[in-house]
């Protein structure tokens, strides 16, 4: 067998391997007790805030912060508001809502930094989508360094699977959030004032 050969097969079976764990690497799920658990903003549903409630239920902390992008809308209503009704009926005196100006994960760090600012927090266990766990726990590790960060994947077996390629919606999560992690390591997380300092 050639050397020429020989190199095809080995790169073929690293693309294999790529391919078949393409959506596996994307998942960490290692929830730990906290200060506080911080559900993350965005999602297709409120499958994280449930995730978050249960986790607060089982002990992993006493009191829980929905993050809402401040600038939305459902039928006419503001989702800030509808999220401040939400969690005021559904966990009364135990959650919070932290609007959010903008609405993507690295902005996300910046508001959720001033949403705890005072309240003496050291640990934070993130809930977020499945997909989402390890792009968002290497962001808020290195913009938020004085936090001490665990997460939870809350799983939502329509829009993904670890075998993404079975169907067309895991398909497009899977491809969409590799974009997303790709542009955290090659650019984002080499901008000039990446780090959020405590003040």
């Amino acid at each position: 067998m050639s050397k020429r050969l020989l190199v095809v097969i080995l790169l073929g079976i690293i693309a294999i391997f790529l391919f078949l764990h393409a959506g596996s690497f994307l998942v960490v799920n290692h929830p730990e007790p906290s200060n506080v658990i911080i559900v993350m903003g965005g999602g297709n549903n409120d499958l994280r805030y449930w995730n978050g409630v249960r986790l607060m239920q089982e002990g992993y902390a006493h009191r829980l912060v929905l993050n809402v992008f401040a600038k939305g809308q459902t039928f006419g209503n503001q989702d800030v508001d509808l999220a401040r009704e939400f969690v005021n009926r559904t966990t009364p005196g135990q959650s919070t809502v932290c609007p959010l100006a903008q609405s993507s994960t690295y902005d996300e760090a910046r508001y959720l930094q001033q949403c705890l600012q005072g309240e003496g927090v050291n640990s934070i266990l993130l809930v977020t989508s499945t997909y989402h766990t390890r792009r968002t726990l290497a962001i808020m590790q290195k913009r938020l360094p004085q936090y001490r960060f665990s997460i939870y994947a809350a799983d939502d077996p329509y829009f993904f699977g670890t075998r993404w390629w079975t169907t067309r919606e895991w398909a497009k999560t899977t491809l969409a959030e590799w974009q997303r992690y790709l542009w955290w390591l090659f650019v984002d997380q080499w901008r000039s004032g990446v780090v959020l300092h405590a003040s």
